[in-house]
């Protein structure tokens, strides 16, 4: 299971995150932990499965410090259209509906993923009703290799 830092706030076993990428402010480029802080793979979600002692000064974050945590990959919900079964790989994008006062935006547009990318659909959860008029399923994805 891979090891990250995280805020210190923030390092509690069971805390989900979806890691966006490596950070380009000028604060981390002399940080000798990069390699550990930007370890993950961009688009995918974690949950910190186990909290370490270690801490670190870190320059980015409010309140000084991160902790390393071990983390593993899990789904994430969203939408799909409802003619994608269980089980298969689907290519997820986010709902071209054009609403973002509609009660769905945060779940049709999760934030950190990327549109395109092939996902498994781990679990369906029902349909959802969508003003826009679009036939969607509530689902668990996780992007695939």
């Amino acid at each position: 299971m891979p090891l990250t830092l995280v805020p210190s706030t923030l390092a509690k076993k069971g805390y989900r995150f979806t890691f966006a990428g490596p950070n380009k402010d000028i604060e981390c480029a002399a940080c000798p932990f990069t390699k550990l802080c930007f370890g993950l793979e961009p688009g995918r979600t974690y949950v910190v499965g186990q909290v370490r002692e270690v801490q670190h000064p870190c320059e980015l974050h409010d309140e000084g410090k991160v902790r390393a945590v071990v983390v593993e990959e899990v789904s994430f919900q969203s939408t799909i259209e409802r003619r994608h079964l269980r089980g298969t790989a689907a290519p997820w994008t986010p709902v071209d509906c054009g609403r973002p006062d509609c009660a769905n935006w945060a779940l049709c547009h999760p934030v950190g993923h990327a549109a395109g990318a092939k996902h498994a659909i781990v679990k369906e959860q029902g349909a959802v009703e969508c003003p826009a008029g679009f036939d969607l399923e509530r689902v668990d994805l996780k992007k695939m290799a």
